[in-house]
């Protein structure tokens, strides 16, 4: 059967539990309506420069502290902007490899955490340098692009999997925490150049990065809180179940654990639960021991 376009599109994006083609998505998507913004601006030449007002005043990050309180939706916004073609393609280069060998190993919600919370952790490692070494005094600028979200996560996999092997092009295998290494180095050698905020807020990436790896293997999801709030939202819009439970629990019964380790009584406690307040009241465990208890009958 013949697939369209938006067949595809919905196929690997809408329909799709893949977070990394939603993320790369949507800053496709974004770049290509700032573009059609910068060029219907151009075309009736209105020298509003409108693409520059709305980046600088709305969506990207600030350096001022003042101007964040004001737009605090921007240390997220910002994540998802680019200035130019190279800009973006770049980015998302970084974010597929590294995000692919990511989500191999810890998923979905992990992979989302790492990409907002490495950008977030980028963005005010970001204002906190340009407003605390002079030789940022005379500059009052703002940040876009997915840089430091992507190295989070190139920064995460390669504390995750240092020896995994990458082949590329004109250099043959290298190791993953070679590459990293290298990218670090290089942000750390720019820190006084050009375009010194953007290298900052790659060393705030890739310290989060690594730093959440490390609190992982210690028993630490530093990203579970975020994961819980985005998952609240989401059932927010979800329509609500009304599932009502009639049973009688038969007298001087014993029943012995089941062989997915769930005991009828760990099943009744739940029963009890939705007959009061409903399916929706269960949290994830509840749901988990109900699960593995469907999978005995």
């Amino acid at each position: 059967m013949r697939t369209t376009l938006w067949d595809d599109f919905k196929m690997y994006v809408l329909n799709s539990g893949n977070v990394l083609y939603k993320l790369m998505a949507i800053n496709i998507g974004v770049f290509i309506i700032f573009g059609l913004i910068w060029m219907l601006d151009h075309l009736f030449a209105t020298n509003l420069d409108i693409e520059e007002i709305i980046k600088r005043n709305y969506v990207g990050f600030p350096s001022s502290p003042i101007a964040f309180l004001h737009r605090p939706w921007s240390v997220f916004t910002y994540q998802f902007v680019h200035e130019g073609f190279f800009h973006i393609f770049f980015n998302m280069m970084m974010l597929w490899v590294a995000g692919r060998i990511f989500r191999e190993f810890l998923g979905d919600k992990k992979l989302l955490n790492v990409y907002l919370l490495g950008g977030a952790a980028g963005a005010f490692i970001f204002m906190i340098a340009m407003n605390v070494f002079p030789l940022f005094n005379a500059y009052n600028p703002y940040i876009i692009g997915a840089s430091a979200s992507a190295i989070a996560i190139l920064a995460a996999a390669a504390t995750l999997v240092p020896n995994y092997t990458l082949f590329l092009v004109l250099i043959g295998p290298v190791r993953l925490v070679y590459i990293m290494l290298f990218f670090f180095v290089v942000d750390m050698l720019s820190l006084a150049g050009g375009n010194a905020g953007g290298h900052f807020a790659h060393l705030g990436g890739a310290v989060f990065g690594f730093v959440y790896i490390k609190a992982l293997q210690s028993g630490t999801d530093l990203g579970a809180w975020l994961t819980n709030f985005l998952e609240w939202i989401q059932n927010l819009f979800k329509p609500k179940a009304n599932i009502r439970v009639n049973y009688r629990k038969p007298d001087n019964v014993k029943m012995s654990p089941s062989k997915s380790g769930v005991s009828q009584d760990q099943v009744d406690a739940i029963l009890d639960k939705i007959a009061k307040s409903g399916y929706d009241s269960l949290n994830q465990r509840e749901k988990d021991i109900l699960f593995k208890a469907s999978k005995d009958n």
